[in-house]
């Protein structure tokens, strides 16, 4: 070891041998206090502190203080006393773990045990709780110190830092011996920091060299599908909803991010390795991030091992030996894998077998993987405990968001211009104009509607082919005539000859399934197209440094390697070129390929009518032809007709046709598939009559989805449907309309009762005086208790959805008639002691503040079902206040909580279990209540451990693989219903086939065996 690590090592050594020496030499007792308070009556020992406790000591030396405590009114004492209790409560307990992580130090254990901000208290009061707390924490080390166990468990805690100390002089010593491993640390996080801290922002460099912007001001935060936990009567389980795309990340160590062309999967990437390198606050704050875009790798021999992570991203930076590998191991690394799509298929298997590879050796390793949704199965890597989750399309409030973006960044380019006009123009344009605000549903499709109203003086085209010829137009000819810049690179290229071009390059990279090319590749093909055009001045590589540098469609994102700046151009481009070469063949035999749909869409939109009637009836003859795929190519000719303003009324009534006999979709996937054919499958979609409850739920999703009048028309035939899943799809719907209008057409004649209304915006809120059967409520989005909510009185429903400035709870008291709330991703919220004597009866509380305190459950006396999803600071639920339940639901955040003290509930007969050690405590439980319904979640399951539950009626598996077959659950006499949920793994059904009266619920995306062998009514796919 060098010298250097070994003095380090001795001095820590000498260090912390003295601290302990220092603290216990004087046991019993650590000499800390005079006339020390004993926590607890003589014949107890407690070995952890908690409310009990310190409210004695508080009692204790309030006593002793001869200032402010005689002075306070007793309410005031008596409410100081109680905010001691509450504040060692919201630490959990202090014990010895406590003591060791403050160094036994009781000034920073009186730090980490604030005076809760919800106690209400005078300053004085507030002044008293804090000299109590400090005092307090002085007689508890005191107390911990003479317990008998405390000087062993101190011992094995100076083993254990001394060893760790060791191990970290070690990892110096082998990282050259100078820390060189932590410098180059710093030096890359600066490197991509400033790489990808900038942004392309598509239209701001028409008439300006500057061609990037800082992505915290281009960055705009987006939605992706999720699922909560549900904990109201009668309805267990998860339901899907919307979440911010950086929570849905935080919370899984391994997503699968998909999204269409366009949808910001690789701005995401962008941000997340940004904030890890500055190590912004979010689960990979200590994260060292590594961009993989796969489209550098479709013509290597293989793929990168962590060791060539750095050069296969293009870093510039030379890491000491083993520094990725050593981050791979310990966790810290941040794998973002951008861009499955861009693999040709016949690679995309070993694309996946590098995945499994990588997670298999590195398990501890976070990881994320995009691409477009039908690249891949759902359940893609389902089986290593991916997470999949879809960005969806941008709703109103984020189009308005990023108009404001974009022309916040066009003001700083062009100080001197006024763009307020056109920004108002715009948002009023994409909200009262059909055509545009079906365009303007991710990102790019914004920018361009933004670059465009500013180019064209607020014309805007109507389609989407006419919105790519504008920008081509802008790009390729007004950018450079405007400026005055001709010759350049000593090259004339009209703009025919630059299109003729990039087609040529576009359509070559598609056939040979590549998204980019070697640039001295591209060179040699320029060099073969310009035989043919020798009115051309140049030779071939300035002609490609021309395209490069002037075009503003390629890119150099790698020094050597040249691609699309979207992949959006390069099949627009390309599929004009195939439709020029007539390789109509080309077209249909590839349309089974999803990387060739938006090609095949596109060719169709620059296909004369007799060249478009060829391809459309290629596509359903090859749907006849490949069965497996036949849906699919229906579909896809089915979103051609939009593309088609001229085309046989024959041909077009097949296509039709052959789309109704697709519907009613039976999965809300389907109903996403089937919107994007556009407004022609409205007219298909059948009235809620015959329809089952699935059926009408999701015939209401597509509507919603395709959008516009004649789709509110649609949805406004189902707004008497009473049953659970098509209001509840009714109340979704109006994110996608006009509020005010939805409300007139729909909401107000729908039963909301007992179904919750999401409200994300201010013009959602001005709404609910006109719907008075709105009980239920979602707030999202950091709307706080609302004036309007609260206003009305009547409410017996709130949820709160990613709300951090939400601290207080104090003005729900005004809702006397609340009965369900949910706290969901509000880490604000500083106590729940507002909601004292409020008539709950479920409460859900999700990735709240760590800690916080669960004591003012104590006084609801109605409160039947809980859920819990966050740090509680319980060792075991003989700590949870609640004295009835009958839905308990213990998550992933606290999947660490005992069950000692599940028993005291007999009446519980939901219950939620996160992780395999709660399955096999309540195994081993001698006493556990009559359970009806069971979920467990995020495990491998061992159905053998489940037979002693012999009245359960429903069993969830939600992220689960299985250890064994499904034969024991025929010991479940009364089981009549089985929910398999993203399943992490194969699930076998074939063993439940039998049970006639067993039915089996499929959500997400799962491998299921068997189900050839159950009719088709008892198998039910619920998304």
């Amino acid at each position: 070891m060098a010298g250097v690590e070994t003095a380090v090592l001795r001095a820590a050594s000498t260090a912390a041998g003295w601290l302990w020496r220092s603290r216990l030499g004087q046991v019993p007792g650590a000499g800390l206090t005079d006339r020390p308070v004993r926590p607890a009556a003589r014949w107890r020992r407690p070995e952890e502190l908690g409310p009990p406790e310190a409210r004695r000591l508080a009692e204790e030396l309030a006593g002793r203080l001869a200032g402010a405590a005689p002075r306070l009114p007793e309410h005031e004492r008596l409410a100081a006393l109680d905010a001691v209790a509450d504040a060692f409560a919201a630490l959990g307990g202090a014990g010895a773990d406590a003591l060791f992580a403050t160094d036994l130090d009781p000034a920073r254990l009186a730090a980490r045990l604030p005076v809760p901000a919800g106690a209400g208290l005078s300053p004085a009061a507030e002044a008293l709780a804090r000299d109590l707390i400090r005092l307090a924490c002085a007689h508890a080390v005191e107390y911990l110190t003479t317990l008998p166990s405390f000087g062993a468990r101190a011992e094995v805690e100076l083993v254990r830092r001394a060893g760790a100390l060791q191990r970290s002089v070690d990892r110096l010593a082998e990282r050259a011996g100078d820390g060189a491993g932590h410098a180059f640390e710093e030096r890359y996080a600066r490197w991509v920091a400033e790489t990808h801290g900038r942004l392309q922002l598509f239209g701001l460099t028409t008439a300006r060299a500057r061609e990037e912007w800082p992505l915290d001001l281009a960055y705009i935060s987006l939605g992706v599908s999720g699922e909560q936990p549900l904990v109201l009567p009668g309805e267990p389980g998860t339901h899907r909803t919307t979440v911010r795309a950086e929570q849905a990340l935080g919370v899984a160590e391994r997503v699968l991010l998909r999204g269409p062309a366009g949808s910001g999967k690789s701005t995401l990437l962008q941000w997340l390795a940004l904030n890890a390198a500055r190590q912004a606050e979010g689960p990979w704050a200590l994260c060292v991030p590594f961009v993989l875009r796969l489209r550098s790798f479709t013509t290597s021999d293989h793929l990168p091992l962590p060791e060539e992570f750095l050069k296969a991203a293009g870093v510039p930076l030379a890491a000491p030996p083993g520094w990725v590998e050593e981050l791979m191991l310990s966790g810290r690394a941040l794998v973002l894998v951008d861009g499955v799509d861009e693999v040709p298929q016949r690679l995309r298997g070993r694309t996946e077998t590098w995945l499994r590879s990588l997670i298999s050796a590195f398990p501890k390793a976070r990881y994320v993987v995009t691409t477009r949704p039908s690249a891949v199965p759902e359940d893609w890597l389902a089986g290593q405990g991916f997470v999949p989750h879809a960005l969806l399309p941008m709703e109103r409030e984020e189009v308005g968001a990023f108009i404001g973006h974009w022309h916040r960044a066009a003001r700083a380019e062009c100080p001197g211009e006024d763009l307020d006009a056109y920004e108002t123009s715009l948002r009023e344009s994409v909200t009262a104009r059909r055509d545009l605000g079906r365009l303007a549903t991710n990102p790019l499709m914004c920018a361009l509607l933004c670059a465009l109203n500013r180019d064209r003086r607020m014309q805007l085209p109507r389609a989407r082919k006419e919105l790519y010829d504008a920008a081509l137009d802008m790009l390729l000819v007004r950018r450079d005539t405007e400026r005055e810049i001709a010759g350049v690179e000593g090259v004339y290229l009209t703009r025919d000859e630059q299109i003729l071009l990039l087609q040529r390059f576009a359509y070559w990279l598609i056939r040979n399934g590549q998204v980019e090319a070697g640039r001295d590749e591209a060179v040699e093909l320029v060099a073969e197209w310009l035989e043919v055009m020798p009115q051309v001045q140049g030779d071939p590589e300035q002609v490609f440094t021309h395209l490069l540098i002037r075009s503003g469609l390629l890119r150099e994102p790698v020094k050597g390697s040249v691609d699309f700046v979207h992949r959006t151009f390069q099949d627009y481009l390309g599929a004009k070129a195939a439709v020029e070469s007539r390789d109509f063949g080309v077209l249909v035999r590839n349309a089974q390929d999803d990387t060739w749909d938006d090609v095949v869409r596109m060719a169709v939109g620059h296909a004369r009518p007799d060249e478009r009637t060829r391809i459309l009836r290629g596509l359903l003859k090859r749907a006849d032809k490949v069965k497996g795929v036949r849906n699919r190519l229906v579909l896809l000719a089915a979103a051609c007709l939009e593309h088609a303003p001229e085309l046989d009324p024959a041909l077009r009534s097949e296509i039709q046709s052959r789309t109704a006999e697709l519907l009613p979709p039976t999965r809300f996937s389907q109903a996403a598939e089937l919107a994007k054919a556009g407004e022609l499958v409205l007219d298909l979609l059948p009235g809620p009559d015959t329809l089952s409850e699935m059926a009408a739920a999701t015939v209401v999703r597509t509507a919603a989805l395709v959008g516009g009048p004649r789709a509110l028309a649609r949805i406004a035939r189902f707004r008497t449907d009473a049953r659970p899943m098509v209001r509840a799809q009714l109340a979704n719907g109006w994110r996608y309309f006009d509020r005010a209008a939805y409300v007139d057409a729909v909401l107000a004649e729908v039963d909301l009762s007992h179904t919750y209304l999401v409200c994300d915006s201010a013009e959602a809120l001005r709404q609910l005086d006109r719907l008075p059967r709105a009980k239920y409520l979602t707030l999202r989005g950091g709307l706080g208790i609302p004036a309007a909510v609260t206003a009305s009185g009547d409410v017996e429903g709130i949820t709160f959805e990613e709300d951090e400035t939400l601290t207080d709870l104090s003005a729900l008291s005004a809702l006397g008639g609340l009965s369900q709330l949910g706290l969901y991703d509000c880490p604000g919220v500083e106590s729940l002691g507002p909601l004292a004597g409020m008539p709950l009866d479920s409460l859900s509380l999700v990735r709240v503040r760590a800690g916080l305190s669960l004591s003012p459950l104590a006084s609801l006396e109605s409160l039947a079902h809980l859920s819990l999803d966050y740090a509680t600071g319980l060792t075991s639920l003989s700590g949870l206040p609640v004295p009835s339940l009958r839905n308990l639901g213990l998550w992933r955040g606290a999947r660490r909580v005992d069950l000692h003290g599940l028993e005291r509930w007999r009446d519980l007969d939901v219950l939620t279990l996160s992780g395999e050690r709660q399955v096999a405590q309540l195994a081993a439980q001698q006493s556990v209540p009559t359970l009806r319904i069971l979920q467990l979640h995020g495990m491998t399951v061992d159905p053998s451990l489940l037979i002693r539950h012999e009245r359960l009626d429903e069993l969830f598996l939600y992220r689960c693989g299985l250890a064994s077959g499904l034969e024991p659950l025929l010991g479940l006499p009364g089981l009549t219903k089985l929910t398999v949920s993203f399943s992490s793994g194969p699930v076998d059904l074939s063993p439940l086939a039998a049970r006639q009266d067993l039915s089996i619920d499929v959500y997400g995306p799962n491998t299921l065996l068997g189900t050839e062998l159950f009719p088709p009514d008892r198998i039910i796919y619920k998304s």
